[in-house]
């Protein structure tokens, strides 16, 4: 190939050592694993507890010695004193009654998909998120409509079980306490 002489020329004397290994297919290939290892370092560690991060904590157990973990043990020392739930009561036009709950999802990937279920749980059935019931309560009549059998009622309900401190020598609660926090009704 010929070059005019008018085409800009890479002078090895005189480039800067950065520049000199981005150019090179081994320097670039140094960067990508660089990279690489950098995100799974800054990521791994701090995804939420699970069967997989257990599996994997030797990948970023370095990062963890340079200081990179984020500590997302924030209920400690005083956990939450309450399990919570959030269930749904649809009533179908042909009297069947059905309960909802968040899904189960298998240990390994679900976990993290039960986290997401279990914070919207957290949320939605707080008084300052009323936005989000009517919504809630339209996509579970849509998942739950079938074969000609609409659902002509949803009922949100918050559920909760107190929890004695631990090391308590009785538990406080042993029923799950409810309370129906939303209807939605089908318009006729």
């Amino acid at each position: 190939m010929e070059t005019t002489g008018d085409e800009p020329r890479l002078d090895r004397e005189h480039v800067d050592r950065h520049s000199a290994l981005v150019t090179s297919p081994a320097g670039r290939a140094v960067v990508i694993v660089a990279m690489i290892v950098g995100a799974v370092w800054l990521v791994g560690p701090n995804i939420p507890r699970g069967e997989l991060q257990s599996d994997l904590d030797g990948l970023w157990r370095p990062a963890t010695k340079m200081g990179l973990l984020q500590d997302w043990g924030v209920f400690s020392p005083n956990p939450r004193s309450e399990s919570l739930d959030v269930q749904a009561r649809i009533v179908h036009d042909d009297g069947t009654i059905e309960v909802w709950d968040v899904p189960d999802f298998d240990p390994v990937i679900g976990a993290y998909r039960q986290y997401r279920w279990h914070k919207w749980q957290e949320r939605v059935r707080l008084n300052n998120r009323e936005q989000y019931w009517r919504p809630t309560a339209l996509w579970l009549a849509d998942q739950y409509a079938r074969d000609g059998v609409q659902p002509v009622s949803i009922t949100l309900v918050r559920r909760w079980l107190d929890h004695e401190p631990v090391g308590s020598p009785a538990p406080r609660d042993s029923d799950w306490n409810e309370f129906e926090f939303y209807v939605w009704e089908r318009d006729a």
